[in-house]
């Protein structure tokens, strides 16, 4: 979700690129574990059955975290895994045995700002538990897969969690899993049997209602999910209550923040996202070789469908398409094939945004039945295994060309109407429509859906316009005098959309463009360190962006950031923009209501001409560290109003959008 896009996140597992032909080694787990929470320490004993074929030269390899040592000491080499040192060991096995216990402890170093992008994440002291494969905190060999039994010794008081189904004084799971979980903690516990699977709710704190809402929803999308693509592959599915903001799926549960679990809409927005993760990224594994379709499929088959459900669809394909304009040139694009897991914006806009659009293109080529018989196919090959890229477009019948086009290569169309010409034909009208393809470059195979309303009580039609070069016309056969004609208004498309056909928003702060800031002269002392303040802070990050005063002339390209309501250059650009806002000393008036200045803080984004331009507003340097904070999280908006004491988003909202170039709008009256 935008909003959330800095705390609501996706842990992607991504095995090493092999052919998923090959079946991948299991290696079982019985793992017994005694935890010290107040020293950190963690004493294993894990007896391990060793499949054949991890035998290298007769011996069992297998690495470790170097803060633990085994009993009885073994050599070992040091080497690097995921950016982390591990130590690599080999122990030799006789030809008949196919068992092997392991004893190590060691004591591991916690993790309290969980900085996931860049560091393996820990927890291991008073506050909980938390261990996942990256810590390596048991053996991994190989490219091997794992099913295990774990047993916790754990302090009074305490409750465990991993993923599969609960056992006793632990968890066992008998499907191949590509990473193990330890979680522990003063847990309150809720739970709920269902048709599918048992909800589980693990809270720090009791609230039996905020249980309930969450154990009602997850049997909902449990149920929806597994009637859409096939039955859950899990016992249970757990929301747990994290020790970092946080949200993360991980196979049979889910780590929200305590605020994130607490916002009302995470329930029907981000939640679903990490419970469809079971089927896509934690059901099906992905093998990254030809790059992580995980992410895309499944947002599009939780956002986007939410949207779509809600009739927001439109509005979150062109928000997806209006991300990547924003985030993606030349100079930093890549084709899906690359795409691993996402670390910015602009990975994001690629590897979530053009991915769900790739996925929507293709139902829309294939059909709906075709295309949720080729998911559930898919799902059925290759439940527990690793699947390509060009495993899943092969179970929804994807062609060479499509694969090339979409999944291969970089950039996006864009599209333009060059003429039309009407004419009356027998009874009805004949519609000539030439179409060009402004980007550079080659020109894209395009089926253009093209909406057609009429004058009288024609029911409204629906063409698809197949493109194949840049430029091309098109005659269209009409029954009667048409009132509009409208290209891709639902935004069905992967391409650049026309400045006209988006709304000026605040994400452009953090866009592509060259940056130019403008302060004011009349701003007071306190808020003009403030705003020098956050500006030092960017140019650190960004060399590039320009500085000036109001009284200096705004440059003719990139985008514009104003600071301060009262800066000179505001009002001329407001005549451009047309929008219904106003902006005196002492109070600003937005959609007809006014908010008084020094209780408000504001950012606006406007559109003069092809010029984005930014408002951004504060009267102490208090209320403008709080917007500043909350502003990358409401980036689709074009304007938001926040309570200068407290941060509290007040107003938020889209200016409305009336004058596209791919809509043709026709005289009511013809002889």
């Amino acid at each position: 979700m935008p909003i959330l896009k800095h705390l609501v996140v996706l842990l992607v597992w991504l095995l090493p690129a092999l052919s998923v032909a090959d079946a991948l080694p299991v290696l079982h787990h019985n793992l017994r574990v005694t935890p010290d929470i107040k020293t950190g320490r963690l004493q294993v004993e894990d007896t391990l059955q060793v499949p054949d074929s991890l035998r290298v030269n007769g011996a069992f390899e297998f690495t470790l975290n170097p803060a633990f040592k085994l009993t009885p000491d073994i050599p070992f080499d040091s080497a690097q895994g995921t950016g982390e040192e591990i130590h690599r060991y080999s122990i030799p096995l006789l030809p008949e045995q196919r068992e092997i216990t392991l004893k190590y402890s060691g004591k591991l170093a916690s993790t309290p700002d969980c900085a996931w992008l860049t560091q393996a994440c820990v927890l291991l002291n008073e506050t909980g538990i938390y261990l996942d494969g990256a810590s390596q905190w048991y053996a991994q060999s190989a490219n091997a897969l794992h099913t295990f039994e774990l047993h916790t010794t754990l302090p009074e008081g305490w409750v465990s969690l991993s993923q599969g189904k609960q056992s006793g004084d632990g968890w066992a799971e008998n499907q191949p899993q590509d990473s193990l979980y330890l979680l522990a903690g003063k847990f309150h516990v809720y739970q709920q049997p269902g048709k599918h699977a048992t909800a589980m709710v693990y809270l720090q704190e009791a609230d039996e209602a905020l249980a309930q809402r969450y154990l009602q929803a997850s049997q909902q999308y449990l149920d929806e999910y597994s009637d859409l693509l096939g039955a859950y592959p899990y016992a249970k599915f757990a929301t747990v209550e994290s020790f970092w903001e946080t949200g993360w799926g991980m196979p049979s549960f889910t780590l929200l923040g305590s605020r994130v679990m607490r916002l009302p809409f995470i329930l029907h927005s981000s939640f679903p996202h990490e419970i469809l993760h079971n089927w896509w990224g934690n059901g099906v594994y992905v093998d990254a070789s030809q790059g992580n379709w995980s992410e895309g499929l499944t947002a599009y088959l939780a956002d986007q469908r939410i949207k779509q459900q809600m009739g927001e669809g439109t509005e979150y394909r062109r928000s997806t398409l209006q991300k990547y304009a924003t985030f993606v040139g030349s100079q930093n694009d890549f084709p899906l094939t690359n795409f691993r897991s996402r670390h910015d914006e602009t990975t994001q806009a690629i590897g979530y945004g053009k991915s769900l659009m790739l996925f929507h293109m293709l139902r829309q080529q294939v059909g709906e039945a075709a295309f949720f018989k080729g998911l559930k196919a898919f799902y059925q090959e290759y439940r527990f295994r690793p699947a390509t890229f060009g495993n899943l477009l092969d179970s929804l019948h994807a062609d060479q060309a499509f694969r090339q086009v979409w999944l291969e290569s970089t950039g996006a169309p864009r599209l333009s109407i060059q003429s039309h010409t009407l004419t009356p034909q027998g009874t009805g009208y004949r519609l000539q429509l030439t179409l060009q393809q402004t980007q550079s470059g080659k020109a894209y195979p395009l089926a253009i859906p093209a909406h057609i309303r009429f004058a009288d009580k024609h029911p409204a039609q629906v063409e698809t316009l197949s493109m194949t070069q840049a430029t091309q016309t098109f005659e269209l056969s009409l029954p009667a005098a048409p009132a509009q004609l409208a290209l891709d208004p639902d935004f069905d498309l992967f391409r650049l959309p026309d400045a006209a056909e988006m709304p000026a928003t605040i994400g452009v702060l953090y866009g592509k463009e060259t940056k130019t800031y403008v302060l004011s002269r009349k701003t007071d002392e306190a808020m003009q360190v403030a705003w020098e303040s956050w500006l030092d802070a960017l140019k650190a990050r960004d060399p590039t962006l320009r500085v000036q005063y109001d009284d200096a002339p705004l440059p003719d390209t990139g985008t514009v950031i104003l600071l301060g309501g009262d800066n000179a250059a505001l009002q001329g650009l407001l005549e451009r923009a047309k929008q219904p806002f106003n902006m005196t000393d002492a109070a600003f008036t937005l959609n007809s209501v006014n908010y008084t200045c020094g209780l408000h803080t504001l950012a606006l984004g406007l559109r003069a001409g092809q010029q984005n331009i930014v408002l951004l507003d504060a009267s102490s340097p208090d209320g403008l560290d709080k917007m500043l904070a909350k502003l990358p999280h409401y980036g689709k908006y074009s304007y938001l109003v926040f309570n200068s004491a407290t941060g509290e988003n007040v107003a938020k909202g889209q200016w409305e959008v009336t004058d596209s170039p791919l809509v043709v709008d026709f005289p009511t009256h013809r002889p």
